[in-house]
């Protein structure tokens, strides 16, 4: 695999990864759990721009030989990991600007439907 090749799949996992988490009615639960952990912890589990960082980073860490990989632009190794770890980040947000365009209409379904049971809920509750 070519740096690039690399830097491409790290990208589309991460970005499938967060939004996954971030924006799934699957995870919805557990979003709701950590959102009680306090703020910084809701922001990061709502917002799939934050949350890929951390995504990025685990998958970069656990990759075996991360130096084949990492763009070399100086000899200092953590500045390479940290341009390394940015692009893929970029790259990351805009995976999610196509998959918020593309998932819109599922967004909208889903936004729709939880209102209609929480409506239900209401009225059956009075």
């Amino acid at each position: 695999m070519t740096r690039w090749e690399y830097i491409a799949l790290v990208a589309l996992c991460a970005a499938s990864i967060s939004y996954t988490i971030t924006w799934a009615g699957i995870f919805s639960k557990v979003r709701d759990i950590v959102s009680k952990w306090g703020k910084w912890f809701d922001d990061l589990i709502h917002c799939p721009y934050c949350f890929c960082h951390y995504v990025i980073l685990v998958i970069m860490l656990t990759t075996r030989h991360i130096g084949d990989y990492l763009v070399r632009i100086t000899d200092v190794g953590l500045y390479n990991f940290l341009f390394t770890w940015f692009v893929i980040v970029c790259l990351t947000s805009l995976l999610h600007a196509v998959m918020l365009i593309a998932y819109k209409p599922v967004a909208e379904v889903e936004t729709y439907r939880r209102l209609k049971t929480e409506r239900e809920k209401e009225n059956q509750s009075s």
